[in-house]
């Protein structure tokens, strides 16, 4: 069972009662209007389908997190969990004001959910199954040389983290790419048809990427940005070797 804190058990026991209280009502709303329009079979008709979708979606959300507070094992399939995840992401940004956060806090925290909840899985994988993409940001401004397609091409001067990541893949046979866009990351994509991916990138590019490979498990690292958005990029050298560490099998 995953290694919850106190405070991330106490969020899933209120999200499972957040469930049941919903069921109630929508079950209430739903015999109060069959009720008083017992001569509109479409209108009750459309008004339960509504309620399903929003049962399912509330259903989807809890079976998440109680996969990842290690209660459950079983969960939607990758394709049709992402795609109700994405609905409640969507929904979400309509209540930004009202949640008192922001679109990008969001976004954030949708990344590393989708990342607990991948991790969640404890699953194994060779190292050929898995592919790293990088994003091209994260070699110095300053670098001549390009490293797009063939991280080989680094010098090792250690200015930026693609030195360090060129290392960690040597060590496990991991590929990894420095990528230009999407276009290019979902080619590589078709080209090596990866079991799960590791992609770093901002939190709208990540989203993205996770809609584009609907299929495949994609653990996200949200890059770091000390010089601002596009520019001389990071990533958490030490969280993506643990992560590899994690799912490499032996």
């Amino acid at each position: 069972m995953a290694d919850l804190i106190p405070e991330q058990r106490k969020k899933t026991n209120l999200y499972a009662l957040a469930g049941v209280l919903v069921s109630f009502f929508l079950a209430g709303c739903n015999y109060l209007i069959f009720l008083g329009l017992q001569s509109s079979p479409g209108f009750i008709f459309t008004s339960f389908f509504f309620q399903l979708i929003i049962l399912l979606l509330f259903a989807n959300h809890i079976l998440n997190m109680l996969k990842i507070a290690g209660y459950v094992r079983f969960i939607f399939p990758v394709k049709i969990n992402r795609m109700l995840n994405n609905i409640v992401l969507n929904a979400s940004y309509f209540f930004v004001f009202f949640l008192r956060t922001s679109k990008e806090r969001l976004e954030h925290d949708f990344v590393e959910f989708n990342a607990e909840l991948t991790g969640a899985n404890k699953l194994k994988y060779a190292a050929g199954e898995i592919l790293i993409l990088l994003p091209r940001c994260m070699q110095n401004s300053e670098c001549k040389y390009n490293v797009v397609n063939n991280m080989e091409n680094c010098t090792s001067c250690g200015k930026c983290d693609v030195k360090t990541i060129r290392e960690i893949i040597k060590e496990t046979g991991v590929k990894a790419v420095v990528v230009t866009g999407g276009t290019q990351a979902r080619a590589l994509v078709k080209k090596n048809n990866p079991k799960i991916i590791i992609a770093v990138a901002c939190e709208r590019e990540l989203i993205s990427g996770m809609f584009d490979v609907p299929s495949c498990e994609v653990i996200g690292f949200i890059n770091e940005r000390p010089e601002g958005p596009c520019f001389n990029t990071r990533v958490s050298i030490s969280k993506l070797a643990a992560t590899l560490k994690d799912l490499i099998k032996g």
